[in-house]
């Protein structure tokens, strides 16, 4: 299946270290946010204009050490070192903070003094908070109030934060566990309701150790039956990675696992790199059966080339995000090439288009090439490859480029970085679930027809078997791939250059302005009307002086 991607913007992002995130906030006001871990700038990709500053975020950035943005962008939260969290509405600008208990607190220092990355995630409409270390610690925060958080006229929102433990034995991250990832979300959801999923994937001897925590709130009849608001789950599964088509090996490193939850919560994606490409591989797993269905990525651009050593974690997934509606997968290498996979493994064909950014048709698009030098020390090669000049010696660089896939909440937008530059693409076409399975069919169709020409030309005549043709199959399928299909049209909010806002907010004042004068010219044409309402006017005005005066 090929699909088109256009080119909307490709700019600088205009600072000495890269930015390993990008993210939209806001719903109303939406904009684009660079973030990290203790840094912020909402830039404008269009105009390239930044705004390093914001007045609110300002003491609670500096002191932060973990960002997040809610899933539909109308949160952005934070933890500030050592005892308190913050909650920023940017339609309102609304700041709230959230005091730490003292056991939250212990569990933030000590896991920046030893170093343990800490995974933060926002519910949308900021009423729930999910804190979580690199090791299974997870701690929740609640707020039962009903009304909107910024209706609440204080600055501190109360809440409960509950420490939530194993209920049976489990196997849990360990410190030398160093490729283990985190993923969490809090959704509702029509199947699984108001939930929150959470999952720690690591290595654990030849085994892909899958560890699933699912917070479910009691709907309201059956809040009154329990005695908390909420029932945890814990569940673990074993993958054995020797069973996998091609064979895998346990890479105990930062950066061998990468995992994302769809946006409805019913797939997770584990990306398992490989020393060598051609074992790399996308794992699907049904969060409801734990069906698991393996999709090889064909060693990530490679072509069955001999790579050296140092080289081979630059084919690695660095980062992946499921599309607004679920219905793909795009991933980054970490030698900057973009791909997408769909919800069963199958890589897709891409082909760019605009801002003179033209590739494809491939399955690879070398959008931001990886930049490499080569360093008066780099003839000094370790001999272990899990502490090559590729992971650690890049890890510790300061301005390596940091490459990262986000998707729009609800547009079928695309933004893709490598930390210094960015690009904007949008799917063209309006693919659905349905277009998906017609490209399939048609696919098929193509293939069997073919294999039915291959054969009436090898066999005899005698010999011949009667085949059914496809041709009118394959004639509606094209008949419903060429029919016009709506494209949106509009530019969204995030790409609208200032002047263009400033065009738009210009020509509304116009529109008021010669609505107002048509309205007094109205009123003028009958002198009466106009009397009568200048005197009650001037009648409402003296009665409300003298009573002011009384």
């Amino acid at each position: 299946m090929e699909v088109k991607l256009e080119v909307l913007v490709s700019s600088s992002l205009k600072h000495k270290k890269p930015w390993p995130r990008i993210c939209w906030v806001g719903q109303e006001k939406e904009s684009t946010f660079l973030l990290d871990a203790r840094r912020i700038c909402e830039i404008n990709l269009s105009s390239g204009r930044r705004n390093r500053k914001i007045p609110k975020l300002q003491t609670a950035v500096k002191k932060a050490i973990s960002l997040t943005a809610s899933g539909n962008g109308a949160w952005l939260a934070g933890i500030i070192c050592p005892g308190e969290a913050f909650l920023w509405n940017k339609d309102r600008d609304c700041l709230k903070t959230v005091p730490l208990t003292d056991e939250v607190s212990k569990l933030v220092i000590s896991s920046q003094e030893e170093f343990v990355k800490l995974y933060l995630s926002v519910s949308d409409d900021g009423k729930k908070m999910l804190l979580a270390t690199q090791r299974g610690c997870v701690c929740l925060w609640e707020n039962n109030e009903s009304k909107d958080l910024t209706a609440i006229p204080d600055s501190s929102l109360k809440g409960k934060w509950t420490l939530i433990e194993p209920c049976r034995p489990v196997v849990l991250p360990t410190a030398d566990d160093k490729e283990t990832v985190m993923q969490a979300m809090l959704i509702r959801d029509k199947v699984l309701g108001d939930c929150c999923l959470s999952s720690f994937t690591f290595n654990s001897g030849d085994h892909l150790i899958l560890l699933f925590l699912a917070l479910r709130w009691h709907e309201t009849a059956q809040k009154f039956l329990s005695s908390f608001a909420y029932q945890d789950c814990w569940s673990m599964q074993k993958i054995s990675l020797t069973s996998l088509v091609p064979k895998c090996e346990p890479i105990k490193s930062r950066g061998a696992l990468v995992s994302a939850f769809s946006r409805d919560g019913h797939v997770l994606a584990v990306a398992l790199n490989q020393m060598d490409p051609k074992a790399t591989q996308i794992l699907f797993i049904n969060t409801l059966n734990f069906v698991v269905v393996s999709g090889n990525l064909r060693g990530c651009g490679s072509k069955n080339l001999t790579i050296p050593s140092k080289y081979r974690r630059s084919y690695w997934v660095a980062d992946m995000c499921w599309t607004h509606d679920d219905l793909f997968l795009a991933c980054m290498l970490k030698r900057g090439s973009f791909l997408i996979v769909t919800r069963i493994g199958e890589l897709l064909s891409l082909v760019t288009f605009g801002c003179s950014v033209e590739f494809g048709p491939a399955e690879f698009i070398p959008l931001h090439p990886l930049i490499t030098y080569s360093s008066p020390q780099s003839g000094i090669q370790s001999t272990n490859h899990n502490d090559s000049p590729g992971s650690a010696a890049s890890d510790a660089d300061p301005m390596r480029q940091c490459f990262s896939v986000t998707a729009h909440p609800r547009l079928p937008y695309l933004i893709v970085s490598d930390g210094y530059m960015a690009t904007v693409l949008r799917i063209s076409e309006k693919l659905s679930p349905s277009t998906f399975m017609k490209s399939l069919l048609l696919d098929a169709t193509q293939k069997l027809e073919q294999m039915h020409q291959s054969l009436a030309l090898t066999q005899p005549e005698e010999k011949k078997l009667r085949l059914c043709s496809v041709s009118s199959l394959k004639s509606l399928l094209l008949k419903a791939k060429h029919s016009p299909s709506s494209s949106i049209s509009t530019v969204p909010a995030f790409l609208q250059d200032d002047d263009e806002t400033f065009a738009l907010y210009e020509k509304s004042m116009q529109q008021q302005v010669y609505s107002t004068v048509q309205l007094v010219r109205l009123v003028l044409c009958d002198v009466k009307t106009f009397r009568k309402i200048l005197y009650r006017s001037f009648y409402i005005f003296r009665i409300s002086s003298f009573i002011k005066l009384i």
